[in-house]
């Protein structure tokens, strides 16, 4: 499966990196995933996805919206990465749908910097090991 989930800061920062080729299918199981791994309350929760490595999709808006978010009553922000402008849109548009909190950035240390800078309760957010 083209994704791994991990946590960046233990139960505040998830980290999602998805690559390949990517499908509803697959996503869908990334959310599962995601939100067994979440905790039902405490301090504000962050979500970054990691699309940098993905090379593709068969997906549309509609598929998207089904799968793209986990559910956690404490979700502060959602940051989505991605060198590409498409993608960003796309997840801009989905999460405008969805009205939640996100924000999209070409890098993941400026989606990092964007966290660390809203939320002074959270220690420093260390970059992920891309290679496990």
């Amino acid at each position: 499966m083209p994704y791994k989930v991990s946590w960046l800061v233990d139960q505040r920062v998830m980290y999602t990196r998805m690559y390949g080729f990517v499908t509803g299918e697959e996503l869908g199981a990334q959310k599962v995933e995601m939100e067994a791994l979440l905790p039902k309350d405490g301090p504000k929760l962050y979500i970054i996805t990691d699309g940098t490595d993905t090379t593709g999709t068969n997906m549309g808006l509609r598929d998207l919206q089904k799968t793209q978010f986990a559910d956690a009553t404490n979700l502060g922000w959602a940051v989505y990465i991605s060198p590409k402008k498409m993608d960003r849109f796309f997840a801009s548009v989905i999460t405008q749908l969805l009205k939640k909190r996100s924000r999209e950035f070409a890098t993941l240390e400026e989606g990092i910097r964007f966290l660390q800078s809203i939320d002074e309760t959270l220690p420093s957010i260390p970059l992920p090991d891309k290679t496990a």
